[in-house]
């Protein structure tokens, strides 16, 4: 059996959607001929942890550990026992420090805060690589920062590597908010470009970013989405919420923030007390206190059932029990690429899925293709109010479903073999 190590920063007990995509690569590629290796942070600075996930990693995986100086900590700040990164925060709402602050970490830590575990990261790495005669190496990023550790040890010891990019790196959007020189933006586009050239394969997460580094380095990239965790046993029976729930799970950061979904669902209410009384907008996990002062500005306090965020396991029983699953993307300059974990494990549940975003996007030609929802343009207040009032009449008939296909091509699974075909050829190309 061939030996993959992947150098991730993300691993459990780290909650949140970065950890899920290579914890359940890990839990299948026994099955494709790789035992993996991991490699991954002796201190972390998580956002969100979920202890529970540490009883997914399969029996006698190696995990290795190296300390991090961490000067990300820095530029977080606790509110209500959870940490929220002050990246929520933008324009002229982030005070004078934080200004300083974020100008600091955009044109000092490049290409993020993470930049000053990559040299001890090679030196601890390459006594590793000896020892378990390792046939590839990985890195996941962001932070991208591991892509620096793994392009140092592929020239070293001329192991084939494939670089895999959960999101892009010089176009993603909170550079915008990090004040960044010429310099600064340079050496990012340097940074990238090497990484891009030098890796022997890249990997994306979807057609978007695909077509981003086609177009810059003409990299042809493999596109293998994030998929949902494949459960081989009977599927449990979750009962439907008997209200009209329009459920999110995950961090409702500012960004997500849907002024205009929160107008048209005052309007309905407004109009018709049926709906009034039954709808129920749930938002499960972290919630930007932005969005919850629009929420109270178009009165839908009494709507709103907010949650804290749960485990991950703790998720599957608002996700089959949801009316409608709220997928909201970033509203950002680039859109048409975001592609979040959640949406896969939307599609395994096999509920209504309402997209506010990109109706060319990344996101919506996965739900059109599945035949999964519902896809609404930013602003498209029209579209928005049409759909839902669609989605409560077919609630109240007790129609409200999807014939979902297709979705099984986004198992973890059948995903697992994809990447495991990937490493065959990287490794069968370097060794020619």
């Amino acid at each position: 059996m061939k030996k993959v190590l992947i150098i991730t920063y993300y691993w459990p007990p780290s909650g949140g959607a970065g950890v899920q995509r290579w914890l359940r690569f890990v839990k299948n590629l026994r099955d494709f001929g790789y035992e993996p290796i991991v490699y991954t942070v002796d201190n972390p600075n998580y956002a969100l942890t979920d202890v529970g996930l540490e009883n997914q990693i399969p029996e006698g995986i190696k995990v290795y550990r190296h300390k991090i100086l961490e000067p990300n900590s820095l530029f977080s700040s606790k509110k209500n026992d959870k940490v929220y990164k002050v990246q929520q925060q933008k324009g002229n709402k982030r005070s004078f420090v934080q200004k300083v602050s974020w100008f600091i970490r955009g044109n000092f830590f490049i290409p993020d805060a993470r930049f000053l575990w990559v040299k001890p990261s090679v030196k601890f790495l390459s006594k590793i690589l000896q020892e378990e005669k390792i046939d590839l190496i990985v890195s996941t990023g962001p932070p991208h920062s591991l892509h620096l550790i793994a392009k140092k040890l592929k020239k070293k010891f001329n192991l084939p590597w494939v670089a895999d990019f959960r999101d892009p790196w010089t176009s993603m959007d909170y550079l915008d908010e990090m004040f960044l020189t010429k310099w600064a933006r340079k050496k990012h586009a340097r940074l990238e470009k090497g990484v891009l050239l030098d890796a022997d394969k890249t990997v994306v997460v979807g057609r978007t970013m695909f077509n981003e580094f086609k177009e810059k380095y003409s990299v042809n990239s493999e596109i293998i989405y994030n998929g949902y965790e494949h459960v081989q046993q009977g599927k449990q029976n979750y009962g439907l919420d008997k209200k009209f729930t329009l459920v999110h799970i995950g961090s409702f950061l500012k960004n997500r923030n849907c002024n205009d979904l929160w107008e048209v669902c005052a309007e309905i209410c407004q109009e018709n007390e049926e709906f009034k009384n039954a709808f129920e907008l749930k938002l499960i996990g972290n919630v930007a206190p932005v969005v919850l002062e629009n929420i109270e500005k178009f009165k839908l306090s009494a709507n709103l059932n907010k949650i804290d965020y749960v485990p991950f396991e703790e998720t599957q029983k608002y996700l089959h029990g949801a009316q409608i699953l709220l997928l909201p993307i970033d509203r950002i300059h680039n859109a048409e690429f975001v592609l979040t974990g959640k949406l896969f494990e939307y599609l395994k549940s096999k509920r209504p899925i309402l997209l506010i975003g990109p109706s060319k996007g990344d996101a919506a030609d996965i739900i059109q293709q599945c035949n999964a929802g519902y896809c609404c343009d930013f602003e498209d207040k029209v579209q928005m109010k049409s759909t839902v009032i669609q989605l409560f009449k077919l609630f109240l008939e007790g129609k409200n479903k999807v014939e979902s296909k297709n979705v099984e091509q986004f198992s973890s699974v059948e995903l697992t073999k994809r990447m495991a075909e990937v490493f065959d050829k990287t490794i069968k190309n370097n060794n020619d």
